[in-house]
């Protein structure tokens, strides 16, 4: 049942609003050490090439989490999902404490990590289950406002440990801070949320029937879902292959190669995110005159934008820009992109295309990810960003051909004869 929470122009329904301040509790930790993962990587040993290695393992298992997962959010409800795979995530970043400079295990905290993702489906269907279909804009920019207060401030900190104490262990130390604020969040998702779709009653099958239902049941979904829908899909395959050529290296580029410290490019990822909060409700209004497809196309413009600012940078002001131009797309993109998925996708389909909006991309991001660590590790580290900017420019114009109804209207599935 969808109920209204209104202050300060946001839109927050009770669901929204304990998943977004518990979101933000989590990403205390999460943003001072989420940025500098990769240079933690390189830090206890891990080979360049290797890091690339294990962002692809990390987008296969999460692929395999969001198929199973979204079946299971249709199937046995949001809140279930939500709550015991939240504990496994949180759990899980208390494993970088223990592994010491042995960066052999990181597939380890990486593959759980990935799995643990499969609560991912449940928790974007329960967003758009919480929210009346014209608002889903604002409560989106309204969700994204509360859960990412922390990452304007956090990622500074973050640089702070690892200037201070070492890459490694000043990382070290703000994974276990995020173990530890994730626990507190989801013990708090736990006793509040209210399920927002049922399980469904009835014998549970077999593990040998499970996966054949997965399988059919997410193929189904796929098949009858609206044209739509699967340009929605192939917009963000494209913008995923950009992001995975783009984004494994970006903050190893930037402290070897451009000779940022950890306390700059900590400045630099939160002053991205602030650009993000402070302009996500004047983006909304922005949504509201010119239409959800309109400023998707706006918004994704500035991402090619964007890396060819990051490509070119020769500074700080350079690298400031950047950083700015990406967190403008970012208060656009999100309410857009979600608040689309969720107007053409069906409530009793929501888990599992929205499983798919995750997986697929995941797929295609694979190779994305080694052919980066290929081009950085041997034809120049320039070449790895540059290579993104085409299938950013693929992404918008696939966004052009989106066929959307401005008045509200969802357009329906195609039905598939058996």
């Amino acid at each position: 049942m969808v109920g209204k929470r209104r202050s300060l122009g946001l839109y927050l329904p009770m669901d929204v609003l304990i998943l977004a301040t518990t979101s933000a509790v989590w990403s205390i930790g999460g943003s001072m050490a989420n940025p500098f993962q990769s240079i933690f990587f390189k830090a206890i040993g891990t080979p360049i090439f290797y890091i690339s290695v294990l962002a692809a393992l990390s987008s296969i298992a999460a692929a395999v989490a969001n198929v199973v997962g979204g079946y299971i959010a249709d199937t046995w409800g949001r809140k279930r999902l939500i709550v015991v795979f939240g504990f496994v995530a949180a759990a899980n970043q208390l494993i970088y404490m223990f592994l010491g400079s042995h960066w052999q295990l990181l597939f380890i905290p990486v593959l759980i990590g990935s799995l643990s993702g499969m609560y991912s489906p449940a928790l974007n269907a329960m967003l758009n289950d919480s929210m009346e279909q014209k608002l889903r804009p604002i409560g989106f920019a309204s969700y994204t406002i509360i859960s990412s207060i922390p990452s304007i401030f956090s990622p500074y900190i973050g640089g702070i440990l690892a200037q201070d104490f070492g890459a490694a262990a000043g990382i070290r130390l703000a994974f276990f801070i995020a173990g530890i604020l994730g626990l507190l969040a989801i013990s708090v998702r736990a006793t509040k949320l209210v399920e927002t779709y049922p399980a469904k009653t009835g014998k549970r099958p077999g593990v040998r029937k499970f996966v054949r239902e997965v399988i059919h049941k997410n193929v189904d979904a796929l098949r009858m879902s609206s044209n739509t829908t699967k340009n929605l899909l192939l917009y963000t395959m494209m913008s995923s292959i950009a992001t995975g050529l783009s984004t494994v290296y970006v903050s190893i580029y930037l402290i070897d190669v451009l000779r940022i410290n950890p306390v700059q490019y900590g400045l630099l990822t939160g002053l991205s995110a602030a650009a993000t909060i402070f302009l996500l409700i004047p983006a909304v209004r922005i949504i509201r005159k010119a239409g959800l497809k309109k400023a998707a196309i706006i918004s994704a413009l500035f991402s090619p934008v964007s890396m060819l600012v990051f490509v070119s940078a020769n500074g700080m002001n350079d690298l400031v820009a950047w950083s700015v131009t990406g967190g403008v797309s970012g208060a656009m993109l999100s309410p857009t992109i979600q608040s689309l998925q969720g107007n053409t996708t069906p409530r009793e389909q929501r888990g599992r295309i929205m499983g798919m909006f995750a997986i697929i991309p995941l797929l295609v991001t694979v190779p994305a990810q080694i052919a980066s660590g290929y081009l950085y590790a041997n034809v120049s580290h320039e070449a790895t960003f540059a290579f993104a900017i085409p299938f950013y420019i693929i992404a918008v114009l696939i966004l052009w051909r989106v066929r959307y109804y401005e008045d509200g209207f969802m357009p329906q599935p195609r039905v598939v004869k058996a």
